[in-house]
């Protein structure tokens, strides 16, 4: 074999490996695999030691100092606005983990805003003021109030969640 050749091979063989490995770190997400509400496609993380009383599956939620799962709310400072938070998949986040990224399909009543209940496709979506643990394609602007996106519509009742870590208090 003669160098040229094998220099060829040999950066042929460097581009497939490079191919393969880009393609092993993408992830993906397919909407059609969440159909009806409640489920989901994405990254998952269990952490925390317990939930409130009054988290469920499909909430908005942060983890709290006490490890606690909470329902996040935009009208409340320190309920989701700089802390840790994902879609609960039960009402056990501690045990069943929240989705940190991916899609989700909510039912409607997690779902306020501009269309009512439900998303305008391809909006930004925002924790909700009104109601805890919800989403809003409406911007909060009351005094007080915490702007966070979390996400973009994907359906009327699907959301694309990547939260953003940035967030800002309406003075």
């Amino acid at each position: 074999m003669d160098t040229r050749r094998l220099f060829n091979e040999i950066n042929r063989l460097k581009r497939r490996v490079n191919s393969l490995n880009f393609s092993i770190l993408r992830t993906s997400f397919l909407s059609s695999s969440v159909d009806s509400a409640g489920l989901y496609n994405g990254d998952i993380v269990l952490a925390g030691t317990g939930s409130h009383s009054e988290v469920s599956g499909s909430h908005l939620v942060y983890l709290d100092s006490t490890k606690q799962w909470k329902r996040a709310h935009a009208g409340l400072p320190s309920t989701g606005s700089g802390e840790m938070i994902g879609i609960a998949i039960s009402a056990a986040p501690q045990d069943h983990g929240i989705l940190v990224q991916g899609l989700f399909t909510l039912s409607s009543s997690f779902i306020s805003g501009s269309g009512g209940s439900s998303f305008a496709i391809g909006s930004q979506v925002y924790m909700s003021p009104e109601t805890s643990g919800s989403f809003t394609t409406t911007i909060p602007s009351g005094s007080g109030q915490i702007v966070r996106v979390v996400g973009h519509s994907v359906d009327g009742d699907m959301i694309y969640f990547a939260p953003s870590p940035d967030f800002i208090e309406i003075t």
